[in-house]
């Protein structure tokens, strides 16, 4: 068996990447996420050059934080009911502005401008060490300064239970 550090990201890596445009919506890249069974993918421009990268966390986070406006919002309109005028005031309405907006958003509005990348000829051994020491689940392989394929959490995990693609 080939130790792991001869095994190189060529030789596990996914050639046929499922990519994101900056322009893109939000929408559109949670319905190909999920179509494509994956949790990521790199975000092209329109020369394909690599722009960005974008998961299903980043979409998450960017919804999290539009509820948390959302709520401070809502939560510094709170009147008492004893004011001094002695008027009844109405309850305000909870404020969802920024959660309407969240249709609006964009794929540039939700990715990551840093990317981890490496080269076809880096070992796995050095793509798990990256991958834990930055906290990310995939690295982007780069040839001639163009995304040539990915490398995921899931590829190391398939190579380690011997059931990587050959």
């Amino acid at each position: 068996m080939q130790s792991f550090a001869e095994i190189l990201a060529r030789d596990i890596m996914h050639r046929d990447l499922i990519t994101a445009q900056p322009e893109q919506s939000l929408a559109e890249l949670r319905h190909l996420l999920i179509e494509s069974h994956i949790s990521g993918a790199p975000v092209l421009d329109e020369q394909g050059r690599l722009a960005g990268i974008v998961s299903r966390s980043d979409l998450v986070r960017v919804a999290e934080l539009a509820e948390a406006l959302d709520e401070q919002v809502s939560g510094s309109e709170i009147w008492l009911d004893d004011q001094a005028d002695g008027f009844k005031h109405p309850q305000p309405q909870g404020f969802n502005g920024f959660l309407k907006r969240l249709g609006e958003f964009r794929v540039k509005d939700a990715m990551r401008g840093q990317v981890l990348t490496c080269s076809p000829d880096t070992p796995v051994t050095e793509l798990a060490a990256e991958m834990v020491r930055h906290h990310v689940h995939r690295i982007i392989v780069v040839e001639d300064n163009r995304p040539v394929g990915i490398v995921s959490t899931l590829d190391m995990t398939a190579l380690i239970a011997g059931t990587a693609a050959k």
